[in-house]
C-alpha cells in the first residue's frame, strides 16, 4: 500500500471537493484530491448552471448574503479561470427570471418576495415583480403564453456550463501544484491527534487537515470524524433540445438557452432516494410547462435527457462544519455547488488553512437541525 503525505486531503472531486481543492492549492498548501467518482450520481455534471441568488435562503438571511457575495465575486472568479485554463467557462450575469402561470403562482412569489425582504438584515430583497407586459418587453424576439402571469427579476442571477467549469478547475488546481487520485473509495478515517491517515483500498493518505465533500457519501464518512452532516438525494430531471438562433436573453430556473443556441428545461423535484432514471411522466410534466410558457419551443426537437441527484440537506441550505472531538476535520456540503464555486475557492480556503471568517460560518453549523426531544 502507498502512503502519500499533505497538508490537506479532499474527500470528493465534484463542483464543491474541486472548488475548495482549488482554492486550497491557491494558498500554497499542498492538496490531495481523492474521489471515487461515480459519475450515476454526482449532480456536479447534470445539474442547470445556474448562478443564482432568488429564491434561496428562506428563513435564513445569512445565506441570502452569502449567495450575493458570491455572485458578486462571479466576474472576476470567472475570468481568472478562464486566463489561467484557456477554457471557457460560458458564463454571463445579465439577471435570472422566474416566470410565472396563472394568478395563484404570481400571488404567491409577491408573497414570497415579501416574507424574505421582512427576514432580511437590511430590510431588502434585490429582487423585482413583473407584470406580463413587462417581462413581455423583456423578451422581445420569443412571446409569452396567455397563461403567463408575470415573473419576478433579480440582476445578481447569472449561469455557466457547469462541465466547463468543474473542468477548468481541475486544470487549475493541476497547475498550482495539486494532485488528483480517482477510483479512491474511502474505507476508513483514522484521527492521528493531530492530522488524519484517510485509507482507500489501494493507498492512504496523511494530512494535517481534512475535508469531507463527498455529496451524499458525506454523511457516511462525517461519521468516521464525528461529524453529522445530513443530506438526502432529490431527483431532478433535464430535457435537451436542437439548436435554434438565440431569443433568450435571461436564464429562468425552469427554462435556459445554452451559448450553442439549445434550449435546457428542468426543475423537477422527486423524492425518489437514488433513483437515477428518467421518466416519461415527469418529463412530459416539464416540456409541458416550457411550452405553456414560451409556445414557440413546441417547434423544437428534443436530443436528450437525464436526471441527477441533488444532495440536500434538511432546510436545504449549506452545512459548514469543523469536528469538535477531531479538530482539523471539516464537512462543506451545499446544493448551489456551481452558484457558491467563486466563495468556497476563497473564503471557505481561508476558514480551513487560517480559521479566520469562522464566526461568519457558525450559522451553516448543523446544530441548526437538533430539536429537543419532548417529554
Amino acid at each position: 500500500m502507498i502512503e502519500k503525505q499533505a497538508d490537506v486531503v479532499v474527500i470528493g472531486g465534484g463542483i464543491i471537493g474541486i472548488s475548495l481543492a482549488y482554492g486550497l492549492s491557491k494558498q500554497n498548501a499542498k492538496v490531495l484530491l481523492i474521489d471515487k467518482e461515480d459519475p450515476l450520481l454526482t449532480a456536479s455534471r447534470g445539474n442547470f448552471g445556474l448562478v443564482w441568488v432568488q429564491s434561496k435562503g428562506e428563513g435564513m438571511p445569512e445565506y441570502v448574503e452569502w449567495c450575493i457575495e458570491a455572485a458578486d465575486k462571479w466576474p472576476q472568479f470567472s475570468e481568472n479561470l478562464e486566463t489561467e485554463t484557456g477554457i471557457q467557462l460560458e458564463y454571463a450575469k445579465n439577471g435570472g427570471l422566474e416566470i410565472w402561470l396563472g394568478d395563484e403562482e404570481y400571488n404567491t412569489r409577491v408573497n414570497f418576495i415579501d416574507k424574505m425582504r421582512k427576514q432580511s438584515r437590511s430590510g431588502t430583497y434585490d429582487c423585482e415583480m413583473l407584470k406580463t407586459k413587462e417581462l413581455q418587453e423583456m423578451l422581445p424576439e420569443i412571446k409569452l403564453g396567455e397563461e403567463v402571469s408575470g415573473g419576478s427579476f433579480c440582476p445578481h442571477d447569472g449561469y455557466v456550463n457547469p462541465l466547463n467549469l468543474v473542468k477548468a478547475m481541475h486544470k487549475g488546481f493541476k497547475l498550482s501544484g495539486g494532485n488528483y487520485y480517482s477510483g479512491q473509495s474511502v474505507t476508513n478515517i483514522e484521527f492521528l491527534e493531530p492530522g488524519f491517515r484517510i485509507h482507500t483500498e489501494n493507498n492512504s493518505y496523511i494530512a494535517e487537515k481534512l475535508v469531507i465533500a463527498g455529496g451524499l457519501v458525506s454523511k457516511k464518512l462525517g461519521k468516521m470524524v464525528d461529524i453529522d452532516v445530513p443530506v438526502g438525494p432529490e431527483r431532478g430531471q433535464v430535457l435537451v433540445t436542437e439548436r435554434t438562433k438565440k431569443i433568450l436573453p435571461f436564464p429562468a430556473t425552469r427554462i435556459r438557452q445554452n451559448f450553442d443556441g439549445s434550449f435546457l428545461f428542468g426543475n423537477s423535484n422527486e423524492n425518489v432516494g437514488y433513483n437515477i432514471e428518467t421518466t416519461s411522466e415527469v418529463m412530459k410534466k416539464i416540456a409541458i410547462r416550457a411550452i405553456r410558457t414560451f409556445p414557440y419551443l413546441k417547434n423544437l426537437q428534443l436530443i436528450r435527457s437525464w436526471s441527477a441527484l441533488r444532495v440536500l440537506t434538511p432546510d436545504r441550505n449549506p452545512v459548514y462544519v469543523e469536528s469538535k472531538t477531531c479538530p482539523g476535520a471539516f464537512a462543506v456540503t451545499s446544493h448551489s455547488g456551481v452558484s457558491l464555486a467563486s466563495v468556497h475557492s476563497s473564503n471557505l480556503g481561508e476558514w480551513i488553512i487560517e480559521g479566520s471568517h469562522q464566526a461568519k460560518f457558525e450559522v451553516f453549523h448543523p446544530r441548526r437541525f437538533d430539536v429537543p426531544k419532548t417529554a
